[in-house]
């Protein structure tokens, strides 16, 4: 499997390289996600995962601010159903 792998700039302006871990379009919002990593541990030693919304632009990945708490909460489900999928 390919890994698929997109650019984009931490708080302080430094570019960071995350790696896609799944992307999810909702047709009832028209909306799509993306669950990702930028390969880095928490203080526990666990792969810090983050989900955004984004659009793709040509071939790039475009992370878009969540501000509506029901994406949110599609967010935090999906990443959950990941987990779970993992384990299983």
């Amino acid at each position: 499997m390919r890994s698929m792998q997109f650019d984009t700039k931490d708080k302080n302006g430094n570019k960071i390289t995350c790696e896609v871990i799944a992307t999810y379009h909702d047709d009832e919002t028209n909306k799509d996600y993306i669950v990702y990593t930028d390969k880095t541990l928490d203080e526990n030693k666990k792969l810090k995962i983050y989900y955004s919304l984004y659009k793709q632009i040509d071939n790039n990945i475009k992370l878009i601010d969540i501000t509506d708490i029901n994406d949110k909460k599609i967010g935090l489900k999906l990443i959950e159903e990941l987990i779970n999928d993992i384990r299983e």
